[in-house]
């Protein structure tokens, strides 16, 4: 098959597009021929590093971890989909290949109502967001949360499943640009960071008490701010580490009883109960037009090295998508 790959780490000119070997589909397990791939920040992480940190790449690496296409075959005791179903999906890696092998029970079927392209785009950022609202923070009407990168993938996810549970949403966004797309998708209040100090604004716009949660995806620049953001027993969520790791100590929450917590989406695909709560939960919303991906860059294959530059280099909003064979 062909597949966007590399075979060593580092910067976005190592992503070629190149033969690799097709993936054999086992018992249990359905392969699909991708039409549309989702592009992240994890895809980011592998590109440079590997699949973990200061790995050796031997072989070609497939990277990408939101996919969408048709059912091209199925293991055997696959019974509830068919050949040439649309479907979509997150997985450990390979969703930038032609063809994709992943456990039949995390493909999910795809109503008409959802486009290929929004089909490739909405998973991991739409998966990320419910989870960490209503399985992570169990968030409840009333709440207020910031939402870090309110104009990002997840942040634009956030912000609008957010709104629909009636939490309230400060979001933090780097540029004037950004927060206009934070407040179109649902964020209450908003802040540029590089004009003011987004604890001090949180404690103003609560009056003084503090946000109930934090969800944060920048890690080491902005945790010790996020612990003065939260009120007495609030919780700050992690989910990933853009700055760098997060560096908090007991010392750090104990004087406001602060809980601290990491949630990946991927030990909730792992878990079949949480994996399909959040497929019953999400897709509908996706299906009606309640939640939106917001796409605002598509690339051929070949451009996906321009694709990682400038989601790495923060010049994104929303999702960028890959589209295969065009």
């Amino acid at each position: 098959m062909r597949a966007v790959a590399f075979t060593q780490t580092g910067g976005p000119e190592v992503l070629h597009v190149m033969d690799v070997a097709d993936p054999d589909v086992g018992p249990g397990e359905v392969r699909i021929r991708v039409t549309v791939s989702g592009v992240n920040f994890r895809d980011v992480g592998v590109r440079k590093y590997g699949r973990n940190e200061g790995s050796q790449v031997p072989q070609p690496v497939v990277t990408g971890i939101e996919a969408a296409g048709v059912v091209e075959s199925l293991g055997d005791g696959v019974a509830h989909l068919s050949v040439g179903q649309r479907v979509a999906t997150i997985c450990p890696g390979g969703g930038y290949g032609d063809l994709l092998v992943i456990p039949a029970n995390r493909a999910i079927a795809l109503p008409d109502e959802i486009s290929d392209e929004t089909a490739g785009t909405f998973g991991m950022t739409g998966f990320t967001a419910w989870h960490l609202l209503h399985t992570a923070a169990k968030v409840q009407p009333g709440d207020t949360v910031i939402v870090h990168a309110a104009a990002g993938g997840v942040g634009i996810m956030l912000s609008q499943l957010a709104s629909r549970c009636g939490v309230t949403v400060i979001g933090t966004v780097g540029s004037d640009e950004k927060m206009e797309t934070a407040k179109t998708f649902g964020a209450d209040h908003v802040i540029n960071y590089q004009r003011e100090n987004f604890a001090e604004a949180a404690k103003a716009i609560t009056g003084g008490r503090g946000v109930d949660f934090i969800f944060d995806a920048v890690g080491a620049s902005t945790c010790a701010d996020d612990v003065k953001a939260l009120r007495v027993l609030g919780k700050l969520v992690s989910f990933g580490r853009a700055s760098g790791p997060p560096q908090l100590g007991m010392e750090d929450l104990q004087g406001k009883s602060l809980q601290w917590g990491y949630f990946g989406v991927f030990h909730a695909w792992n878990q079949p109960e949480l994996w399909q709560r959040g497929v019953a939960n999400l897709v509908p919303l996706i299906a009606s037009g309640a939640v939106n991906p917001y796409i605002t860059a598509t690339y051929p294959w070949e451009q996906a090295p321009e694709a990682h530059r400038r989601l790495e280099n923060r010049e994104t909003q929303g999702k960028l998508a890959l589209l295969h064979g065009r």
